[in-house]
């Protein structure tokens, strides 16, 4: 049984985490009052997730993700040993953060009347960075 462990995240809002791991191609649940996870046997863990990306989508022999709203209103990773291992590590929650922060940015914009022109992929030393564009109306 491989151990789970949680780790700190910027993310705040619940919608934007949703879809920016859609964006990402998982198909998530949500559960505002937290579900169990499942480990890799198909057995229930006593960990539990509001925002859950079950095993099926990830590795043969992986345990589901699952976020978790910590009292301070900021969301928690909740990983096991074995996912960190194969790729589900701090590099992948950068990816997670950095999709949350494209929608939620496209969100903000549109509301305060903000037009999207597209976006650019900057390869930077720390892996891609997005680059939105926006005039004004």
């Amino acid at each position: 049984m491989s151990a789970y462990g949680e780790y700190t995240t910027n993310v705040c809002e619940e919608k934007f985490l949703v879809e920016g791991l859609r964006a990402m191609g998982y198909q998530v649940e949500v559960h505002p009052n937290g579900a169990a996870l499942i480990g890799y046997h198909g057995d229930e863990r006593p960990e539990r997730g509001n925002v859950i990306i079950r095993r099926a989508q990830l590795d043969s022999a992986s345990n589901d993700i699952g976020f978790v709203r910590g009292s301070d209103g900021r969301f928690r990773a909740i990983l096991s040993e074995y996912d960190r291992s194969i790729g589900y590590d701090d590099r992948w929650l950068g990816k997670v953060h950095q999709h949350y922060k494209e929608v939620q940015t496209l969100a903000v914009a549109k509301a305060k009347g903000y037009i999207f022109r597209g976006k650019e992929i900057v390869q930077t030393a720390n892996g891609p960075q997005i680059r939105l564009q926006f005039v004004a109306r």
